[in-house]
Parts: structure tokens; sequence; C-alpha cells
């Protein structure tokens, strides 16, 4: 697809994607319909206030005319309410965002300077969507770096200012998508990757999760790294399993079928093309349905299936909002002149060639003149700006004029103020003094504090190290004592029984056979308690082995690797093999789950465990559970690589938890 129309479609799903990012599930109809509920019963102004105006999110591309009533209501209902009052603004700028850009932007310049006011996080969050939402206008006009540069220094550090990680995601994805678009495939992956760290792991993300996963698959396949492409597509598909009827099962097949369209194998890309296709649905269905015929006809040609590609292309031909947007027209001429070429029909494809080129010289013209247009604003401004400077430097002189009469008032002054300024200056010198020995009395406690957490850490590190070291005699006692002494007995049972009659043959098969479950047994025992493995395959295959012993009919466990480096040490891979082990062992006896995703990436000298069940879930709180074994012992082995340990899970809820570690120092 050429870049016009591809930055058409990837900027209107990026301005309905803000537009919906308040809703917190993937299913948007359950949520208007669940506002609705609250509309009908809600006695408060305030709540029906906010109500009505989440619902404009939901109705603007369904019904604008019933948008702009909510629209109304809530800032009739807001009024009284500052922070209710600056959103229904908001919302003027969400109403007019795909249709008067400038009516947009004055609704949220309006917004912006009313929540300005307000030292809230909620009021940070939406003045960062604002400024999103203004970057995203920039973009509509061609002009990705002014998008970037106001999501970096607007919108950014006022969700950073907010504390709100999910926010950050979603604009850090945009800034991806745009370096997308001016074809830095390489910057973009660095901020996809910086949003899916963000959003990872939080379910109220999981929209922005869904978005930033297909975007980053689709900017790995511009780069042509398959491989990332694949596994970052895998963790797509694993969110939307748990939400079978979500309308993003459309982003998935799209990028899916490009992935199979770059290999080549086209007859699978189409199958993902029409799969999307058939699945899309939501507030902007004909737009998705679109952009993947787009991707359908490519793929079409590419396997010179021309007749199918050229229905396709007539059908877009007869809709006059295909037909409207120039990138679109130009995409569309260029694949009919090669499909009749493919069709041998070489008077049409002639016909469609020259329209094609008649429009994209339209375009460079157009641009050309926007271009020289632009240079004689500069121009102008020049003269202006020296205009300006000319009489800047006349009125200089007469200040200059003034400021020498003035200046011996002032020495006047500043005498009679030297004796008052020697006094303050003592006063001031005695408070610093005291407040420097405060200070150094401060920084001996920091001092001491530091000595205190210094030395549990090596308590911790020492008793972890004798731990293992037990561990690895135990395990050295029993498989070389205990098993070679089983395997004796099953040797001397085995001649017995070749001496035996056939009465006793039956007996001493079943002494034998419990002499093998009993070495199997051992030996399971003493790879847990020294797990061989690690050091046969490194960390990335002990772990895979590792989630497959776990493994049963009714316990599931989905281990996915990223980019885990084998330059690790033996004794953080073996720190890194028993904090898995110990949340695997926690899922499998408390959680009740019946599926447990692990995750575990690196990045340089970071090292990122993250374990998702979908279990009972608990109170990470609780007494109980904050005096449990394991968890002390989790906390332990994270502190010794000087790591973070964040438990998300609530009753019901399954557990998420979320680990970071310094590795290679």
């Amino acid at each position: 697809m050429t870049r016009n129309s591809y930055l058409f479609f990837h900027l209107f799903f990026q301005g309905i994607f803000v537009c919906l990012a308040q809703a917190p599930s993937l299913d948007m109809s359950a949520y208007a319909d669940s506002l609705e509920q609250i509309l009908s019963s809600e006695k408060n102004d305030s709540i029906k206030a906010g109500t009505n105006l989440q619902l404009i999110n939901y109705w603007l591309y369904k019904d604008s005319t019933k948008a702009r009533q909510y629209l109304d209501q809530g800032r009739v209902l807001s009024k009284g309410y500052p922070y209710l009052y600056a959103m229904s603004y908001y919302s003027e700028g969400l109403f007019y965002f795909n249709y008067d850009e400038h009516k947009s932007k004055v609704a949220y310049l309006m917004a912006d300077s009313l929540l300005s006011k307000l030292q809230t996080k909620e009021a940070y969050v939406s003045r960062s969507n604002i400024w999103n939402n203004m970057a995203v206008h920039r973009q509509r006009n061609d002009d990705d770096k002014a998008h970037i540069h106001i999501l970096l220094n607007k919108a950014i550090p006022l969700a950073e200012k907010a504390g709100d990680s999910a926010t950050m995601g979603a604009e850090y994805s945009a800034v991806g998508i745009s370096f997308m678009n001016m074809e830095q495939y390489g910057k973009a992956e660095t901020y996809f990757n910086k949003a899916i760290y963000l959003l990872r792991g939080k379910r109220s993300s999981y929209p922005r999760l869904v978005s930033a996963y297909g975007r980053a698959a689709e900017n790995y396949i511009l780069l042509k790294k398959y491989p990332k492409a694949k596994s970052v597509l895998d963790s797509l598909y694993a969110i939307l399993s748990t939400f079978p009827d979500s309308e993003h099962y459309t982003l998935y097949y799209m990028t899916k079928g490009m992935y199979h369209h770059e290999l080549k194998e086209y007859s699978k890309a189409l199958a993902n093309f029409d799969k999307g296709i058939q699945s899309a649905d939501g507030t902007h269905k004909v737009y998705k349905i679109h952009e993947l015929k787009f991707y359908k006809i490519r793929a079409l040609i590419a396997s010179q299936k021309y007749e199918q590609a050229r229905l396709l292309l007539t059908e877009f031909l007869k809709e006059e909002d295909m037909m409207e947007f120039y990138g679109n027209r130009v995409e569309i001429y260029a694949c009919l002149a090669e499909t009749y070429a493919g069709l041998k029909n070489m008077q049409n494809a002639y016909h469609w060639q020259k329209k094609y080129s008649t429009l994209s010289d339209s375009l460079h013209t157009s641009k050309l003149k926007n271009d020289i247009n632009a240079l004689e604003i500069k121009y102008n401004n020049a003269e202006k700006e020296k205009q300006i400077a000319r009489l800047e430097a006349e009125n200089e002189m007469a200040l200059l004029s003034a400021k020498n009469n003035r200046l011996v008032n002032w020495l006047l002054g500043i005498t009679s103020l030297f004796s008052f300024i020697v006094i303050v200056y003592s006063y001031f010198y005695y408070k610093k003094d005291k407040k420097l020995s405060f200070e150094k009395e401060q920084n001996y406690q920091n001092q001491l504090s530091k000595l205190k957490q210094e030395q549990q850490l090596l308590s911790a590190r020492a008793m972890l190290k004798g731990e293992e070291q037990e561990r690895k005699r135990m395990a050295r006692d029993l498989h070389d004592g205990l098993g070679g002494i089983l395997a004796g007995v099953k040797m001397n049972l085995s001649e017995v029984e070749s001496r035996l009659t056939s009465t006793f043959h039956t007996e001493v098969n079943k002494i034998i056979s419990n002499v093998d479950k009993s070495l199997k047994e051992l030996r399971r025992i003493a790879h847990n308690l020294m797990p061989e493995s690690l050091l046969r395959t490194g960390l990335e295959g002990a772990l895979e082995d590792l989630c497959k012993s776990y493994e049963t009919a009714s316990f599931k466990v989905d281990y996915q690797p990223y980019e885990i480096r084998t330059t690790l040490t033996d004794s953080e891979q073996l720190t890194i093999y028993r904090i898995v082990q110990e949340l695997l062992n926690n899922a499998l006896r408390h959680s009740k789950a019946s599926l447990v995703i692990i995750q575990c990436s690196q990045n340089e000298n970071r090292f990122y465990i993250t374990v998702e069940d979908d279990g009972k879930g608990f109170d990470p709180e609780a007494p109980k559970h904050k005096k449990g074994l394991g968890l002390r012992n989790l906390e332990n082995r994270v502190k010794t690589m000087d790591g973070t340990l964040e438990i998300v899970s609530g009753k019901n809820e399954g557990t998420t938890v979320n680990i970071e570690l310094y590795v290679g120092r």
C-alpha cells in the first residue's frame, strides 16, 4: 500500500482509538449499555453529566445527532463542577475531531485552559489526551515531525506528571506509528517496546495493549524481522483469546495476513484477510473492511488472481467515501493498471496507468505550491522581523536615557540598603550553618541505614547460597547413593526373576515395576533440587522444560521467551530459574488456575518476568500472605539481584506478578 493511503487508515484509527481510550473493556457495546442504565437510574447531576460525556465516545461514529444530544445534556449538567465542565469542551473536541478541525482545536484549547487550573491526576490525564489529539491533527496535515514533537514535549510529560502508565503507553505507541509513517522503523521499534512494557500485565489497559501489539508486529514486518513479528502476534492472540467476541480480532487477522504476505504465503494471507473482514465490527467497521480489502487486493495481485482483484477494485470505484481521498484514488488506479496488465488487457491497463500518473503529478504540483507558499510566508515574516528590530533599537535608546537618570537614585538607595543587607546576611549565615549541621546528621543516618540494608542483602545472599549448596548435596546423595542402591535392587530382582517358576513371575514383575517408579520419582526430586537442564541447555531451555513438567490436562502453562541472552552468569540463571519455579508452585498449589502465562524477556542489563494466571486471586496485603514462607523466599531472591517485585491481584480476578531484575553487572 502506498504511504498516503497507509497514513490515512492509521490516522483514522488512531483518532478513533483516542476517543475510545476511556472505555475499560474490549466490549464497547456492553460498556455503553451499562452507562445507559446508570443514566436512567442516577439522580446525582455530576454523575449524570459524566455519564452523558462518556456516551459520546460510543455514539460518535454510530449516530452523530445522538452524540450531540449527549454533549449538550452533559454541558448543562456539568455547570458547577469545574472538572466536568472542562471535560464537556474536551468531548466537543472529540465530536468535531473528524469533521471540523478548526472547531475541534478551539474546543480542545478551551478544555486545556480550564483543566490547567486543576492540579489533579484526572486533569493531567485529560490534558495529556487533549494534546495527543492536537498532535493527530498535525499528523493529518502530513506533519509527522510536529506530531512527534507535541507528543514528546506536551502529552507524555503530562501523563508522567499524572503517573498514568496506561496513557503514557498509548502515547508512546502513537509516536511509534508516526515514525512508521516516516519509514524510520528502527526508531518506531524503540517506542513500541516502551509502550508494550508500560501496558503489559494491566487488564484495564488491554485495548491499548492490543493496539500496541498489532502495530509493533506490523513494524517488525516492515523491518523484515519476521520471528519477532510472529512472537508479538502470538502475544496478541493470547490476550484476545480471553475475549472471543472482541472487535479487535480484525487487527490481529490483518497483521497476520501481512506477515504471511511478506513470506509469500499468499493463500494463508488471503485466508487471514477474509477472517478479518468477517470479524470486523464496532463503530468503524466499514473503515476496517476497506483497509483489509486493500491488503487483500495486493495479495490477489501477488498470487496472480487478477480477476478477483479486479472485482474488488471495481467495488471501490463505486464507493464515494473511498474515492474522496486522494491517497486512496492513487492506490486504486495503480492497482487497476497492474491488474489489467496481468489480465493482458493492455488498453485498460494503459487507461488506468495514465489516470494514476496524472493524479500523482497533480499531488506533486499541489505539494510544490504549498512549499512555495511556505517560503513566501517565511520571507514576509523575516521582513517584519527586521522592522520590529529597528523599532526596538529606537525604543532601547529612549529607555537608556531614562535609565541613566534612574541610576543616580539607585546608587543612593543601594548605599542606604547596604547596612541592612549585611545584617540580613549575618542572620541567614547563622541559619545556613545550623541547616548544614542538621543535613550532616541526616546524611549519617542515611549511611547507617544503607549499611544495614547491605548487611541484610548479604545475609539473604548467604542464606540462598547455603540453600542451593544443600540442594546440590542432597541431589547428589539421592542420585549417587539411594539411586545406585535402587538400581542394584532392580538388577538383582531381574536376575532372580529369570530363575523363578511361572507362579512367582507376576509378583516379581510388580516389585520391579514399583522399583522403576521409585527410581523415576527419585530422579524427579533430584532434578528439582538441582536442574541439570540449566547446565545442559541454558536458561531458556531449562525454563521451557520446567514449564512442560508442570503441565497437566487441567493445568496449562504458556511460556513466551523474548530475547533471553546466553551471557548470564550461572548464579543469575539459577536465581531466575528458582523465581519462576516458585511462582509456578504458588499458581499450582494455591490459585486453582487452569492457565498460566509466563513471559521472560531481556533488555540490555534488565531482565523482566511476568507471570499471569486466571485463578481465584488473593489479597497481597493480607498479613497471612505477607508472612508466607514462599513469598519471603521470592522477595529474598529478587532482592539479591537488586530487583523489584509487583503483585496485582484481587478476589476472582486472577494474579499478575511483574518482576524486574538487574543482570550482567
